[in-house]
């Protein structure tokens, strides 16, 4: 007879008036018991994995979120899972007698760099003392193991596919020194006296190399931090069907030769800007009007659909200069013209919802007042003032655009 049957044969006990009655009453009472300390144990043990579970599920998530974004180090993580666990669980604690939970921290890491993936698990032991009666049935403890898992993720089905134009100046200032030096090896030339004909003269010739410091351009800068951005997405997009990237450049015009259109072949926006020039003016507002209708087309839709089914890629204009727009004395008008235009246009942008980053790189203050009008937030304004300025705000353009996103997959 088990247990249930017992309980539903108690009222017709107690209406027993036989002899039996005092005898079953002893074997089932003690039962009866149990059974109750049973039903509290298990409410217990259910309310205690509940706890370790979500726990453990915040711990495996902010690690591998910390992780994705570099705030912390691979030998940094397993404590930072550990205590993060820890301090999630201590609120709850006190909730349960004799509580106790060890957890066990698992990191795997896959690819390098921005390829990289991390993937942190969690496993706890769970315990707390049982109920007298529990003790009494032969139960000293309860005992619950738990197992969270989650991994940091740059495939599609994680993020929205993005579509991004940037917006480059190679005026003539673009070559103009950054502040960064170099060095590099050079001949070394010494002088000589030598016999010719009738006289002694003094010749140049080559006896070695030397080295010299020299200043990096600042097209030189913005070339290496462009290749860095590329880098970032492409490694987010490894089967080129999530993200598309194109540019423009400019300086007092922005012809054919300055346009590559978007493309799923991101290496080609690092051979379009190596092979810049800086030369001449600078009118931000027709590359920014030619980046815009390339961002926002029905036909960049069209090509994410076909790629990857999505109808709402995330659109980005990246918009740089070092300078301010400038047609020289006697064209102040055209000056006028070019900073309204251009801020018309990143007024369309934004009502399009096209997130546009703008990085001023040792920009005079009417070049930063246009940036700063320009980007879509205070957030999205990058106000470069050194050459590592200016790779470090690529380098978090980069990442925003190409943002990993955490996921549990227990």
């Amino acid at each position: 007879m088990n247990i249930s049957t017992m309980l539903k044969k108690i009222p017709e006990m107690i209406r027993n008036k036989d002899g039996n009655f005092a005898m079953m009453a002893s074997i089932l009472v003690p039962v009866i018991f149990i059974a109750g300390s049973l039903v509290l144990d298990t409410t217990n043990a259910l309310s205690m994995k509940t706890s370790l579970q979500n726990a453990a599920d915040s711990a495996v998530l902010a690690t591998t979120s910390q992780l994705a974004d570099g705030k912390i180090t691979e030998d940094e993580a397993i404590a930072y899972a550990t205590n993060f666990f820890n301090g999630q669980i201590s609120n709850d604690a006190s909730a349960f007698n004799g509580f106790s939970a060890t957890p066990t921290v698992t990191l795997t890491k896959s690819g390098t760099g921005a390829t990289a993936i991390w993937k942190v698990e969690v496993a706890v032991l769970g315990s707390q003392k049982a109920s007298g009666l529990g003790k009494f049935a032969g139960k000293d403890t309860i005992d619950v193991a738990i197992r969270a898992a989650s991994e940091s993720g740059s495939d599609g089905e994680d993020r929205s596919p993005i579509s991004m134009m940037l917006v480059l100046d190679r005026s003539g200032s673009m070559q103009w020194a950054s502040g960064r030096t170099t060095t590099e090896t050079v001949p070394k030339y010494c002088t000589r006296w030598v016999w010719k004909p009738y006289s002694w003269r003094q010749e140049t010739y080559e006896c070695g190399t030397t080295t010299v410091v020299t200043d990096v351009p600042k097209m030189d800068v913005l070339k290496e931090a462009v290749g860095n951005l590329v880098d970032h997405i492409s490694a987010s997009d490894p089967t080129n069907e999530y993200a598309r990237m194109g540019a423009a450049a400019y300086n007092l015009e922005t012809r054919d030769g300055d346009k590559l259109g978007l493309t799923w072949n991101k290496s080609q926006v690092s051979s379009f800007t190596n092979g810049l020039t800086a030369t001449g003016g600078t009118n931000s507002a027709d590359a920014m009007e030619w980046a815009l209708q390339r961002v926002n087309g029905s036909g960049e839709i069209n090509e994410h659909y076909s790629k990857n089914g999505s109808k709402a890629p995330l659109k980005f204009i990246v918009f740089m200069t070092d300078g301010e727009n400038d047609f020289g004395r006697g064209n102040e008008w055209k000056t006028e013209q070019a900073d309204k235009k251009t801020k018309d246009t990143c007024q369309a942008a934004k009502a399009a919802n096209v997130t546009v980053f703008s990085v001023a790189f040792q920009a005079p203050k009417r070049g930063r007042d246009l940036l700063e009008a320009c980007a879509f937030s205070a957030k999205h304004y990058f106000d470069a003032q050194s050459a590592d300025d200016l790779l470090k705000a690529f380098t978090a353009i980069g990442k925003e655009a190409s943002k990993q996103v955490t996921r549990l997959t227990n």
